[in-house]
């Protein structure tokens, strides 16, 4: 938005695997009355985000790994690329004695558990108090089992699938981390 509001048009690519969002969006600028060629979606792989990094641009937003974040800033060092990165999103919750418990664990809920954890500000992460650890616990415990499992277009679910097999297989990695290191399910 900050650039079409400057003028400028954009070239969007998002993720392989959210590519539906992102027609949708050029569907929506068009019915908002968007000249032809202001917006542009283009979809595919890493391969695909590679080729418009090395492109005749004047600014690179990307948001996702911090991997291929490097990666990028690697290619445009020296370009005169104006870049942004939003990297990693891991950003832990803290919790301090002062804090209000319900209003903790709901951020805690929400920062875990929105979009089934794929968002790119998932909070892995809470450091409590040593003060009210056993009472956060026990109430985030109690919201965790009541969490609604289901089928994404069901408004009363809170929690749905993961995007791809490889990603949960990735979760399921860190489960198996964390039952090693003395976790319980």
């Amino acid at each position: 938005a900050p650039a079409l509001a400057m003028g400028n048009t954009v070239v969007l690519k998002p993720a392989e695997y959210t590519s539906l969002t992102a027609l949708l969006f050029a569907d929506i600028c068009r019915q908002a009355g968007l000249p032809k060629g202001v917006v542009n979606i283009v979809t595919g792989d890493g391969a695909v985000g590679e080729m418009i990094v090395n492109a005749d641009v004047d600014k690179i937003a990307f948001t996702g790994s911090t991997a291929v974040g490097r990666h990028i800033r690697e290619a445009t060092a020296g370009t005169g690329k104006a870049l942004t990165l939003e990297l990693g999103g891991k950003s832990p919750i803290l919790v301090f004695d002062d804090a209000s418990l319900e209003d903790a664990v709901g951020a805690a809920m929400l920062g875990n558990f929105y979009s089934s954890g794929q968002i790119c500000s998932n909070d892995t992460r809470v450091f409590v108090s040593r003060g009210l650890k056993a009472r956060f616990l026990e109430r985030l415990k109690a919201r965790t089992e009541a969490i609604i499992i289901g089928e994404p277009l069901d408004e009363g679910t809170q929690f749905g699938p993961l995007i791809t097999a490889e990603h949960l297989d990735k979760v399921m990695g860190y489960v198996d981390i964390g039952v090693k290191e003395g976790a319980s399910l």
